[in-house]
């Protein structure tokens, strides 16, 4: 009998997964242990091993596709042997036709229906005035939302965000499920649309779908945009201290096969100061407020053509080579796409820095559910007063947008403030 090959789920967040690559064709004998494709989630490419021994029959979605968790996607078994057919074959069969005695609404009018009725058209995102109802004086009853099949069949949390963002789902066109992406996209986009297209020439190339990594950071940073009431605040630092701490620490780190960075010196002095802030280590839903007993440290790595997010985890516990040597070790397996969904996944706080590319200024989106993005901008050579004199120092920006439904501006100034006394007094950290 043909076994499936399923859409495997690799995390807790993950609904859906796009195939990258089939290491088999149709009619290559497999092993259990050999691997047998490749799927990309929204941050990470991860190769799928064979479960069994047998021949692969039939592939079911070829690369480049997105498939839900724990869907069929193809079919090993013995040569010759018959595979059931595509998956999507039973939602073809026809569906219930709609009672006859279905009630008639004006539009807008109040809609009668059983909570558990209102409950379940809610969860798939459908719009409770277009379903016929068949129950007493026209009630729409939990049965007619089961058998209603116009609108577009929706994910719980798509549901619940559409009506939170006021985004109606039966006018987003998309094909198949809509998803929390998709109305991330509509309710963060909509607006530039029509823009867009107006400005589109007609030599411009077709507009083509962007990778899952791209899609996840877009879905992400509207999350942010629409759940964080967010504020910006901007402190100088003189970083002489900083430079010289560095300068004397990095040929003895560099025998021992650590490269040490003003990002690792940066990392320690702000796990230090989350510790004395315990509200901004914190994260923030439905009115409660979850303190977490550590600081796990996440730095901003570009891959390709977007950003992933690896943390040191408890990073307020490691030494400053601990931390040197534990996130370049993470920065190379972003990089080389080794990265580990634990890598990814429980930080509680995030540095971005743009200094190498000459920016002095900038608001980053925080990386939700954390509270708070610390933005670490160029070194420049700036004319200062010291001790009535004016002298040449390196100065350098941090900005640090803040989640103001806890974080207010006196607590993100003493927090920000706090980061800056550490690192232009180093030896603070000693103490």
């Amino acid at each position: 009998m043909a076994t499936e090959v399923l859409m495997p789920k690799m995390g807790l967040t993950m609904t859906e997964g796009t195939i990258e690559e089939w290491k088999k064709k149709e009619g290559d004998a497999v092993k259990a242990g050999e691997i047998l494709f490749s799927v990309a989630t929204d941050k990470l490419t991860n190769d799928v091993e064979c479960e069994t021994d047998g021949t692969l029959l039939k592939i079911l979605y070829g690369p480049g596709e997105t498939v839900e968790i724990k869907k069929v996607i193809a079919w090993i078994g013995q040569p010759g042997e018959a595979v059931p057919g595509a998956e999507g074959a039973a939602a073809a069969a026809p569906a219930a036709a709609a009672p006859a005695a279905a009630a008639v609404r004006a539009p807008g009018g109040y809609v009668l229906a059983t909570p558990y009725a209102r409950k379940l058209a809610k969860e798939k995102g459908y719009d409770l005035s277009a379903i016929p109802g068949t129950g007493p004086k026209g009630a729409v009853t939990a049965k007619d939302v089961e058998s209603f099949v116009s609108g577009p069949k929706t994910t719980p949390m798509a549901a619940k965000l559409a009506s939170e963002l006021g985004v109606d789902v039966s006018k987003l066109g998309v094909d198949g499920r809509v998803r929390k992406a998709d109305v991330l996209s509509a309710a963060g986009q909509s607006a530039a649309a029509p823009a867009a297209a107006a400005a589109q020439g007609s030599n411009d190339e077709a507009p083509k779908k962007v990778n899952s990594l791209r899609r996840s950071i877009a879905a992400n940073m509207t999350n942010s945009w629409h759940t964080s009431p967010r504020v910006t605040f901007t402190h100088p630092v003189d970083a002489t201290a900083m430079i010289e701490l560095r300068a004397k620490l990095k040929d003895g780190l560099k025998e021992k096969g650590i490269k040490l960075t003003y990002n690792h010196i940066l990392m320690m002095v702000t796990a230090k100061a989350l510790t004395e802030f315990p509200d901004i280590n914190s994260s923030f839903a439905d009115n409660l407020l979850t303190h977490h007993p550590h600081v796990n440290l996440g730095l901003a790595v570009a891959k390709g053509d977007g950003l992933i997010v690896p943390n040191v985890k408890s990073a307020e516990t490691k030494s400053l080579a601990q931390i040197a040597e534990e996130t370049e070790k993470l920065i190379a397996a972003t990089r080389d796409g080794k990265v580990q969904m634990e890598d990814i996944t429980g930080g509680t706080f995030t540095i971005s820095s743009l200094g190498p590319f000459g920016v002095t200024g900038f608001s980053p989106i925080i990386n939700q559910p954390e509270l708070g993005i610390l933005g670490v901008c160029d070194m420049v050579d700036t004319p200062v007063v010291r001790d009535g004199q004016i002298v040449i120092r390196k100065m350098m920006n941090l900005c640090l947008t803040a989640d103001h439904r806890v974080v207010d501006g006196v607590m993100a100034s003493k927090f920000l403030r706090r980061i800056v006394e550490l690192l232009e007094n180093p030896y603070e950290l000693l103490v």
